[in-house]
């Protein structure tokens, strides 16, 4: 009996690595899909890793990343909720779902899961912008300039957060400020920038960052304020 009993122990655990090991190189197979940009394929194969091991919580997280580059963002926040009811303090997944909650509609969840975000890491730099989008987005361009600067501060190479804060200088009236962060966002090849500089301080797209701040500055007096574009 006790054989028998062994045998059966023995050929469990063969088949429980077996299928961890086949998961593995699905979720292997789904990542190169993503990054290929197969979003579909990914998407396939996350779902195999899941159906050999439910708990496999990074697929549903690739898998989330996978629905929401096809435009699913129920489905990406629906996977996002899984891994977060698993662990809660999981900042990655909280900043994910702030980002699907966003494209929802659902503002004030995204700050929620941005602010959450933020206490488990404060040094999260990408929640501060994405928070500061949001606040923008409804309206509250002073608290939004503050996350901006916060994200700015953990990461000065942060071109995205620059170019933002340049729109929200721009609207201020600070037509210069706006300038000198849409020369720095260009700098870090951020090149929407230079776009900004052309429309709203009369700056060439053909000059380089360097040239930017001095015409950038004669361009204050003649420059009117228009609604800035946001991207």
């Amino acid at each position: 009996m006790k054989k028998i009993v062994y045998i059966l122990f023995f050929a469990f655990f063969a088949l429980n690595s077996f299928a961890q090991k086949t998961a593995t190189e699905f979720f292997n197979a789904g990542i190169e899909k993503y990054r290929s940009g197969a979003y579909k394929e990914a998407i396939v194969n996350f779902n195999k890793v899941l159906e050999l091991n439910p708990k496999f919580y990074e697929a549903y997280g690739n898998m989330g990343n996978a629905k929401f580059r096809l435009g699913d963002y129920k489905g990406a926040k629906a996977d996002y909720d899984i891994i977060l009811a698993n662990n809660p303090k999981d900042a990655l997944s909280l900043y994910n779902r702030a980002i699907a909650k966003k494209e929802l509609g659902d503002l004030q969840g995204s700050i929620d899961d941005n602010t959450a975000a933020i206490k488990v890491n404060p040094k999260f730099a990408e929640a501060y912008f994405n928070r500061g989008n949001t606040k923008d987005d409804m309206g509250d361009a002073k608290a939004a300039m503050v996350d901006y600067n916060k994200a700015i501060s953990l990461n000065s190479s942060f071109a995205k957060a620059y170019y933002n804060r340049g729109h929200l200088k721009y609207k201020a009236g600070d037509v210069e400020a706006a300038a000198l962060d849409w020369e720095k966002a260009a700098s870090l090849d951020h090149y929407k920038s230079l776009d900004s500089l052309k429309e709203y301080c009369g700056v060439g797209a053909e000059e380089t960052p360097a040239e930017v701040s001095n015409k950038g500055k004669k361009a204050v007096a003649k420059t009117t304020a228009p609604v800035a574009k946001k991207k």
